[in-house]
């Protein structure tokens, strides 16, 4: 993603309390910086490698993982287009696949025998960033991908009633789902949502959204407008995930406080604009796919930017992201 002018920033921004040195401080010295230093880190020759404690791989991809959502928050709230944040999010779930084989390693070498810790501890203030991972894959049009956080997310953890309910919309097996919440408030008030009538949901939805803020007081994100670069916005993605797991009507809720509607009609229309991931999409005549889909046919693509870029793909071979002005890279197959 392209760091914002100043300019763009003021006439963009989603969020009214984020200012322009808080978003560019997270943005190049909280995400990038920490991306490029971890990177860096991992690609060392090997020998050097040999001699790093297990506790460093785990903490450095930790909190580059962290810093991941960190940045897709950080970015939505400071206007960036939402097809950028689509394209970073695999990236994101990347970065938290590798943190969670680095802590796997970690608990079973000496160092952390002890530790009893999951990837993501739900019992503590880190809940959100599971609940992010989840509903930022559904807002984001990357639901097929959410089978991927699975084992991340249950690795030494309770169960939990809204990111199981989450899950089971989109075809994780969970069983029973939880009756309980493990971070109690806010996120126990939205159980009551999936068991309501259709007539019933809206309504529940305003309802958690109007006490959404001042529920969440022993959350991390609570007050952090006042607490130095902490800030990256106040939005309640969760009732927003909920409204398209539900396909539930939010005409009486849009303008809500902390409802990001721009994420929600994105969502809507993601199945309709982009194809299952692996499957061939046509527009009119056309074979078109997307960045970091697999190749659904060998031969020879075109991006669809400018000028346009021409490459030979394979079969399941990924395609490439350009770092296209408007967002995500489009390619359209040319010829075999």
């Amino acid at each position: 993603m392209k760091k914002l002018e100043r300019s763009s920033f003021t006439a963009l921004k989603r969020e009214r309390l984020l200012n322009y040195e808080n978003y560019v401080f997270n943005f190049d010295v909280s995400a990038l910086e920490t991306f490029s230093i971890v990177h860096q880190g991992l690609t060392q020759p090997a020998d050097l490698l040999a001699n790093v404690p297990p506790s460093a791989f785990m903490e450095s991809t930790q909190e580059r993982a962290w810093q991941a959502l960190h940045h897709l928050m950080n970015c939505y709230s400071a206007g960036h287009d939402i097809l950028e944040l689509r394209s970073f999010y695999i990236s994101a779930l990347e970065y938290w696949e590798e943190y969670a084989r680095y802590s796997a390693l970690f608990d079973q070498s000496d160092e952390g025998s002890d530790n009893s810790s999951g990837h993501i501890p739900l019992a503590d203030t880190t809940y959100i960033c599971a609940l992010h991972l989840i509903c930022f894959g559904i807002l984001l049009g990357w639901e097929k991908q959410l089978y991927r956080i699975v084992p991340i997310l249950d690795y030494r953890n309770p169960r939990d009633g809204l990111l199981d309910r989450l899950l089971m919309m989109y075809g994780e097996d969970r069983g029973e789902p939880s009756a309980e919440c493990v971070r109690h408030l806010p996120y126990f008030k939205t159980l009551k949502i999936f068991s309501a009538t259709t007539e019933q949901k809206p309504g529940l939805v305003a309802e958690y959204l109007q006490d959404w803020y001042l529920a969440s007081r022993r959350e991390e994100y609570y007050d952090s407008h006042k607490r130095g670069n902490a800030f990256k916005g106040y939005w309640s993605l969760e009732a927003a995930a909920i409204t398209i797991a539900l396909d539930i009507d939010d005409s009486i809720y849009r303008s809500a406080e902390f409802y990001p509607c721009d994420l929600v009609d994105f969502a809507r229309n993601a199945k309709r604009d982009y194809a299952p991931v692996g499957a061939p999409q046509v527009e009119g005549n056309e074979l078109r796919t997307k960045a970091n889909d697999p190749c659904p046919k060998s031969g020879l693509w075109q991006s669809l930017d400018v000028p346009p870029k021409t490459k030979r793909y394979e079969i399941e071979q990924p395609m490439a992201d350009l770092g296209s002005a408007y967002g995500l890279t489009v390619w359209k197959f040319v010829e075999q």
